[in-house]
């Protein structure tokens, strides 16, 4: 059995029920329980959290032929992408790339695995059996919190991805999670870094899960997420160090920004969700009703400027 989102589900006929917002990305877990101990993780290996959920998100189980059937009579036209979550094991690592060869030579979806890959011999061989992209999740934006949180060595792990991303152009994808306890130097700094050695970069706002380690921590007030937001989309449109000014390592301006990319702004594209091509994460950090932090679906008017006013901070343009 195979976990799909419950989302996903919907979109796919698996589950009667209705959504707000379809996503444009079919959402797939495999693994039972993660060797992992990322202490903000409902999967990891310490948490006492259901293992039905990742995130906010609950993932019912199907059967793989009837995901596969799904897939194949689907015709909604919403969803663009897979996208496989492999849990932290190597036995969900071999049933990953099992699952990938049953499902590639039916349908023509291209497909992002993210998992623990720690070697060129596995990418390649994810890459030759059909995975279009392969996502090697940072999380935490420095060294002593990514350690300290993830247990891992954060230099090997960046410089490992920074070596396949080179080497795999436009085929590797990591994670940034915003409200960890990092500055927004060290995203700048981690950004900028990945960005300029062909990584992409999904955002993601830090969302405590009952049962984890970091249960009682906070969501990011939506002042610094939004400020994040805004300054990784401009670092992807050229912009370096010194058009950000930073104080106590905290930004606090923004110089030289292009009128096209306020225009841009003004019509909400840097609040978006970032990350692989198609992927729009429906409510994978929010509460319906509750603070948006990454919008899945294009803002109104209102919501523009509701984004623009939340960052509080002055925007130079020139």
């Amino acid at each position: 059995m195979i976990n799909l989102s419950y989302g996903s589900a919907i979109e796919l006929g698996l589950v009667n029920a209705t959504m707000e917002i379809k996503p444009t990305t079919a959402y797939i877990m495999i693994g039972n329980g993660c060797g992992n101990k990322c202490a903000f993780c409902s999967q990891s290996v310490e948490s006492k959290s259901r293992k039905d959920k990742l995130s906010r998100v609950l993932w019912p189980k199907f059967s793989k032929d009837d995901i596969l059937t799904s897939l194949l009579d689907y015709k909604m036209g919403n969803i663009k992408r897979i996208c496989i979550q492999s849990m932290g094991t190597n036995e969900a690592l071999k049933d990953s790339k099992e699952f990938i060869k049953y499902i590639k030579s039916g349908i023509e979806f291209p497909i992002s695995l993210s998992a623990k890959v720690e070697t060129e011999h596995d990418i390649k061989e994810l890459f030759d059996i059909g995975v279009d992209k392969i996502g090697l999740a940072i999380d935490a934006a420095n060294k002593e919190l990514y350690e300290n949180i993830k247990g891992n060595n954060f230099d090997r792990k960046v410089e490992f991805i920074k070596k396949m991303a080179n080497k795999y152009k436009g085929k590797i994808s990591t994670h940034i999670i915003a409200g960890l306890g990092e500055s927004h130097e060290d995203i700048f700094y981690l950004y900028y870094d990945l960005m300029n050695n062909n990584v992409t970069i999904s955002l993601f706002a830090f969302t405590p899960i009952k049962g984890t380690k970091l249960e009682n921590a906070k969501q990011p007030n939506i002042q610094d997420y939004r400020k994040v937001q805004l300054m990784t989309y401009l670092i992807k449109c050229g912009h370096k160090k010194e058009d950000f000014k930073f104080l106590n390592r905290e930004l606090k301006e923004i110089k030289n920004i292009k009128s096209k990319e306020n225009d841009m702004i003004r019509r909400g594209i840097p609040f978006l969700i970032s990350g692989c091509k198609d992927c729009n994460r429906p409510y994978y950090n929010e509460r319906p009703g509750g603070t948006i932090y990454n919008y899945s679906r294009q803002l109104t008017d209102k919501e523009c400027l509701k984004a623009i006013s939340e960052l509080g901070m002055n925007i130079e343009v020139i």
